[in-house]
This record gives structure tokens, sequence and C-alpha cells, in this order.
């Protein structure tokens, strides 16, 4: 167990990184697009990639014969559908929290708010994923 517990604080290490470029990116294509599912999407694919590379470099262990470029091609595959899905709740959340907020400030960052929400979910989904594209396939 203890080395499941090491990898998933080196992922959150990785992934916060990745966090980081994926929310800024997000943040700055808000002040272009209001469009919140096509600046998650974009902003995702950022962090994903960042998020594989050192993933599979210093979290988790590639020990079959398969190409690591197949193994990412099929972690694009999952990110496809995850981003999509997360995507449209992020969208739901944001729309629940701009009906049901009349704190101004809350309002005037509520795609933030509800960028942040989200991740919690998608760090779990994709470290165990991930782990699993890389060490089991």
């Amino acid at each position: 167990m203890s080395g499941l517990f090491l990898q998933a604080v080196k992922f959150i290490g990785v992934s916060g990184l990745g966090w980081i470029l994926d929310f800024c990116t997000y943040t700055v294509l808000g002040f272009f697009s209001q469009d919140l599912s096509v600046n998650n999407i974009i902003s995702s694919w950022v962090g994903v990639t960042f998020v594989f590379l050192y993933g599979t470099k210093g979290v988790f262990q590639n020990n079959s014969r398969i190409p690591l470029k197949l193994k990412y091609i099929i972690y694009l595959l999952y990110q496809c559908v995850l981003i999509f899905f997360i995507s449209k709740l992020l969208n739901t959340i944001n729309a629940v929290i701009v009906e049901k907020t009349m704190i101004d400030l809350i309002l005037r960052y509520s795609s933030i708010i509800s960028k942040i929400l989200v991740t919690p979910i998608t760090m779990v989904l994709n470290f165990f994923v991930m782990k699993g594209v890389v060490e089991k396939i």
C-alpha cells in the first residue's frame, strides 16, 4: 500500500503542475472566449500532455513491450471522453452558481470556481486510468 501511496503523492505533484498549466491557459482563454467548454477542452490538452509526459518518467513504470506512444494515444482517447463530460459538468456547475448567487465577486469568478470544483474528480480518475494504461497494458 505504501508504494501506491507514494505513487499517488508523486502523481499529485506532477498533476498539480499540469493543473497550473491547465488553469492558467483556461483563465487566459476566458479573456478571449466565453465558451467554457471550448476553453476547458483546449486548456485540458495542455495539462494532459504535460502530466502524461512527466508521469511516465517519474511516477509510473512502463514494463510492457507496448510502445509508450501507443499508450499515449489510448490515454488521449480516454481524455477525449473525460474532457467532454467534465466540460459539460463544468458548464452545469457554472450555470448553478450564476443562477443561485447574488454575490458579485462570486459571479465574476464563477467559471474559475467551476474549474476548481471539477478538478478533484479528474485527478482521481486520471491517476487510476494512467496507472492502468502505463503499468497494466
